[in-house]
């Protein structure tokens, strides 16, 4: 099995189970106490990072010859991981 798709099912997994989790498919309840930034994930910062995980995993599958798609997925990366930082930063 090739290292690109064993990393697309990583980070991808990853990046659907938290927006699972953002759209409550999968149940989240509530810990005792939390010192978090965030303590339940239902931000608009978490699902961001949800759509930043799935990029990345997307981003192994695109073969480099496609230079065009590389760019955009790049910006896309970028901008979604971006925005859940600002929005982390100044918001919370």
């Amino acid at each position: 099995m090739n290292n690109r798709f064993v990393l697309f099912a990583i980070t991808s997994g990853i990046g659907g189970i938290i927006m699972l989790i953002y759209f409550g498919v999968i149940p989240w309840s509530p810990s005792r106490h939390c010192n978090a930034v965030f303590c339940d994930p239902y931000h608009w910062q978490i699902l961001s990072l949800g759509i930043t995980f799935c990029l990345v995993g997307c981003a192994f599958l695109i073969p480099p010859r496609m230079e065009t798609l590389v760019r955009l997925c790049t910006l896309a990366i970028l901008c979604s991981f971006g925005a859940a930082m600002i929005g982390t930063i100044f918001f919370a």
